[in-house]
């Protein structure tokens, strides 16, 4: 009797833990960082606010700007950079104790005054404002470049 009760809990625990993942997953508003990273020079919009920042930042000269990026992700610990093209930088940040994977992405604009950054986690739903503080010392580092 007390086995089957037990069974019984058990099976229903499971099944509503189930409905609500499903649930979680099926809506749009919300992503466990299971969005495809698309790698055709067009960096998409982020969809879940929590692991992924894209930023807009006016520059006077994207070329040189681009050109200071790629050198400064390159001396950069644990950062790799998986591709880059005359527009486009693609790079992979690891994260010291645990391994989270996490990419970066760098849009140079065709008409020379803006680059888009973007940092997004591969894993989690939240990533404790990790990518918020990897774009702002970019950004900081690329200023203090120009001073």
């Amino acid at each position: 009797m007390q086995n089957k009760i037990l069974n019984n809990f058990f099976f229903n625990f499971f099944n509503i833990l189930i409905v609500i993942l499903i649930l979680i997953l099926g809506n749009k508003k919300y992503t466990l960082a299971l969005d495809p990273l698309i790698d055709k020079n067009i960096l998409t919009n982020c969809s879940n606010p929590n692991n992924c920042v894209l930023e807009t930042w006016k520059v006077s000269n994207a070329n040189d700007s681009f050109s200071e990026l790629i050198e400064i992700l390159r001396n950069t610990p644990r950062v790799d950079i998986v591709s880059i093209n005359e527009d486009y930088l693609h790079a992979i940040s690891t994260s010291r104790v645990m391994k989270y994977v996490d990419d970066i992405e760098i849009e140079k604009s065709q008409e020379n005054t803006t680059l888009k950054v973007k940092s997004k986690s591969r894993n989690g739903f939240y990533d404790l404002g990790v990518n918020k503080r990897r774009i702002d010392t970019l950004h900081f580092r690329l200023i203090d470049i120009y001073k």
